[in-house]
């Protein structure tokens, strides 16, 4: 036998043969069950690339979700990147909610009813 037809034997799946086992998944119908059941926030993850982020963002911020932003991209424009933490923090600050660094290029920022604990667990 060829390794073609080997290969083929093992991996290739037949017309007409059915696996017993192989069940396929809409995600999508899960996600949608997820969101009817009271779920109250979402945490977003976000790459801050430009200024025209600004208004997304706060609108996840006013929205109530916790947005985890990469500010990875723009992190060599200072002026950029303190212009938009200064928007975000404004909207943090205007639905009673907090805003901090966790990392070198990244942001959290949470909603009324949640503040972030700026000292790390297991710190001295």
């Amino acid at each position: 036998m060829r390794l073609k037809e080997s290969f083929e034997k093992l991996f290739v799946k037949r017309e007409g043969i059915e696996d017993e086992n192989y069940v396929d998944l809409d995600i999508e119908e899960y996600e949608e069950e997820f969101r009817e059941e009271g779920v109250r926030m979402y945490i977003k993850i976000a790459e801050l690339t430009g200024l025209y982020d600004i208004p997304e963002l706060k609108k996840e911020i006013y929205t109530g979700n916790i947005l985890l932003l990469d500010i990875s991209l723009v992190k060599q424009d200072k002026v950029l990147v303190e212009k938009a933490i200064k928007d975000l923090k404004m909207a943090a600050l205007d639905v009673g909610g907090d805003i901090a660094g966790i990392a070198d290029s990244q942001v959290i920022v949470a909603p009324v009813g949640v503040r972030i604990e700026r000292k790390k667990l297991g710190a001295k």
